[in-house]
């Protein structure tokens, strides 16, 4: 059915389909007043989103066209908040009045809603969830078969409200529950592939799994069942609804509100964490871990340094050794081995990843942010392969040669290619099970001493604090790009990524940028020494002052995201707000005093 479009989308289009997002994410109100007057995402406007994912013809940067027709099937789960329900239905709503079935598999992770898709073989996949935020906030990731509707294609559907009408006329399409069915098909895809495993191997540690009060929870007993009963579960009585805190599993002060996690560690337990819908997890490892003034808290770049020596020591040669078996013409061996080696760098890495992959002689490519352009490439980079290899399709290739790649984004987005599909995907409770495996497959006993053998520098997390609003956000990011860029632009590399740039010295980096889901800046800074490290994030803290002052932006520091300012005094900056261009320790970094 076709349907005018209203003033109540008009006056949200702009905040809700961003071609500057990787997917929609918006405020839902406050609790006890959800879906207010106040509110940006709401459930009628939600439903309109499914009207049109169900109805547009999105044109692909390549030119080729995707679009749902009536009768497509589109799964849709949502995590276990408390707006999230009634958000998904509504999508579903949309989806059925354009004439497409829904598969409800009701709270479920990003991950079982990525594998049911094509465990259905449905045509697109819903997730409503708001990941990592405020309970205040939720969102939407969406797709079409397994391209996500992100950055441009969201621009698409903002322009398509431009129009006086949306949707199309067709049949009213169906709902159909497959909570039960949806959870069952998956739990048994990863016991078929990962049980036999554990049964034969005691990981190097004991392990423990924080669900975070999360989706992860519904996975609690998949993970006894496959690990074992040495198995610990953390996390399964908090209620991560609270606002007590936040299910990101990137943030150690987040890590030590989970009851008995500390106790935990201090016992020599492996801790995996994820987030609310379990794309995402960390590691953690060995007591005082969650410390500021100690490491054991593994994040993205951390975990790259694992995947690049697996890859280029275990998988490449024994995807070289297969495809040698093939007879396949040198050139396309070697071809294909260029790719398999390729590392790709998020720009929010430490400098030493793109050192240690090239040292063992990989490849360091730097790759956009964004989940879903990191699964495109790689989903590219698999049909190029395949191709190459003489076969038809990626997924007979990769059961013919039992390759994965696998490759990290510093968000801890963790993307493993499936041996079945070839499916790039990001699921975190299937990632459990694949890094004890490829820690098993190194020998590492010791994240610890794994990571004693990687000349360390000294970096900053990537620090995101709050903008007045998502229009001064952009604005001050502006700014930031352009004097970087005549800055440092003659003694630096300069990188730039989607509102964000990075500029490379010998002896480390600075980035700044925005984020491309919350009216938040983002910034960090390295060096190879504490001085140096701190005195890079001087300079970045008096430019983001000083536009900060320049566009009316009066929001001081979130310190509670970002306790290190406060509670680490090697970076002695326990008042960021107020470092200005007189600082000593930024005046020493311009004048390049630390070369």
């Amino acid at each position: 059915m076709r349907e005018k479009v209203s003033e109540d989308i008009l006056s949200a289009k702009d905040k809700l389909f961003k071609s500057t997002a990787y997917d929609i994410r918006a405020y839902v109100g406050e609790a006890g007043a959800f879906f207010s007057e106040k509110a940006v995402l709401t459930p009628s406007r939600m439903r309109i989103a499914g009207v049109l994912l169900a109805s547009m013809e999105f044109k692909r940067d390549g030119g080729d066209v995707l679009q749902l027709k009536a009768g497509d099937k589109v799964v849709v789960g949502y995590d276990n908040g408390p707006t999230s329900k009634e958000l998904a239905d509504a999508f579903g709503a949309g989806l059925t009045e354009q004439g497409i079935d829904v598969y409800d598999v009701g709270i479920a992770s990003s991950g079982q809603v990525y594998h049911n898709q094509e465990q259905f073989k449905a045509d697109g996949y819903v997730q409503i969830t708001r990941s990592h935020v405020e309970v205040t906030t939720n969102g939407a990731k969406f797709g079409i078969f397994n391209q996500g509707i992100h950055t441009y294609l969201l621009g698409e559907m903002n322009a398509a409200l431009d129009m006086p009408e949306i949707g199309r006329n067709a049949p009213r399409g169906t709902i159909a529950d497959k909570a039960k069915e949806g959870y069952e098909i998956y739990a048994e895809k990863l016991k078929a592939r990962y049980s036999e495993f554990f049964k034969n191997n005691k990981p190097s540690r004991q392990i423990a799994v924080n669900l975070f009060g999360g989706t992860g929870l519904n996975y609690g007993s998949l993970f006894r069942e496959i690990i074992g009963g040495e198995l610990i579960i953390l996390g399964d009585t908090i209620d991560v609804n609270s606002g007590i805190l936040l299910a990101d599993p990137t943030r150690r002060e987040m890590l030590e509100e989970v009851p008995e996690l500390n106790n935990v560690l201090s016992s020599g337990a492996r801790v995996h964490s994820f987030d609310l819908d379990a794309d995402r997890g960390s590691l953690t490892e060995g007591e005082g871990a969650l410390s500021l003034s100690k490491t054991g808290h593994y994040l993205g770049d951390d975990l790259s340094f694992i995947l690049a020596e697996y890859k280029l020591k275990i998988a490449v040669p024994a995807l070289k050794t297969a495809l040698e078996k093939l007879a396949l013409q040198k050139g396309r061996i070697e071809e294909i081995i260029k790719i398999a080696s390729t590392i790709y760098v998020d720009p929010r890495y430490t400098s030493a990843v793109k050192a240690f992959v090239e040292k063992r002689g990989g490849i360091t490519v730097y790759h956009r942010k964004g989940h879903s352009l990191w699964k495109e490439t790689m989903g590219a980079n698999m049909r190029r392969i395949s191709s190459l290899a003489g076969f038809k399709s990626a997924a007979e290739f990769v059961r013919a040669s039992n390759y994965r790649d696998i490759q990290v984004e510093a968000s801890l987005h963790l993307f493993a290619t499936d041996p079945e599909d070839a499916i790039a995907r990001d699921d975190a409770i299937e990632n459990v099970f694949l890094l004890e495996t490829i820690i098993k497959a190194l020998k590492i006993d010791n994240l610890a001493d794994f990571f004693a053998r990687i000349p360390r520098r000294f970096a900053t997390k990537e620090i995101r604090t709050n903008a007045a609003s998502a229009e001064v956000k952009e604005a001050i990011t502006a700014d930031a790009l352009n004097i970087i860029r005549k800055t440092f632009g003659e003694w630096c590399s300069i990188v730039e990524f989607d509102g964000q740039i990075r500029a490379d010295f010998p002896r480390g980096f600075i980035m700044y940028g925005m984020s491309n889901t919350s009216a938040k800046l983002t910034f960090m800074a390295e060096g190879d020494t504490i001085e140096l490290r701190s005195s890079a994030l001087a300079y970045i803290m008096a430019l983001h002052n000083s536009l900060k002052a320049k566009h009316g932006d009066n929001l001081k520091m979130d310190l509670k995201e970002n306790p290190f300012f406060v509670k680490d005094e090697s970076y002695q900056m326990p008042c960021p707000d107020e470092i200005t261009f007189e600082d000593a320790r930024v005046k020493e970094f311009l004048c390049k005093k630390w070369q």
